[in-house]
């Protein structure tokens, strides 16, 4: 291997552990963390989750957002369940259903909003893709039928 390109492999892997291991900050000097709590409010994330803004809509923000979220986990699929599992119902969610298999789906509700999840195992290494479907929940009560 000739000196410039060893050279050049070694800035950049030092490029990329420098920003694997830096949180990153705005302009304000909140960190990603500080942003994804205001859009998300009470929802926690797995860590290490990106959110993809091409496939996402959020209308509003904290603790009254509706809208969906696609996020893509840095755990597996399997993993990613059970973190939203355990820590949805820590933060206060209920949990009303959930369906374990190759696209599994959890169902929590709290006070008047509903949490859809949608996990996939993604394509590149393990890493899942979610979907997180937010609410109001329906007040209608449809008719009782004889």
């Amino acid at each position: 291997m000739n000196k410039l390109l060893q050279t050049s492999l070694i800035l950049v892997a030092l490029g990329l552990s420098a920003c694997a291991t830096t949180p990153m900050v705005s302009s304000d000097g909140e960190t990603v963390q500080d942003i994804q709590s205001k859009l998300l409010g009470d929802m926690p994330m797995p860590g290490g989750a990106r959110i993809n803004n091409e496939n996402s809509l959020i209308l509003g923000s904290g603790d009254g957002w509706a809208g969906r979220v696609a996020i893509i986990s840095a755990q597996n699929a399997n993993e990613t369940f059970t973190f939203f599992r355990d820590q949805f119902q820590k933060s206060g969610w209920t949990l009303v259903s959930s369906t374990k298999s190759k696209n599994s789906i959890l169902v929590f509700i709290k006070k008047d909003r509903t949490a859809t999840i949608e996990i996939q195992e993604g394509s590149f290494g393990g890493k899942a893709n979610v979907m997180l479907t937010v609410a109001p929940r329906s007040t209608v009560i449809p008719p009782v039928t004889k």
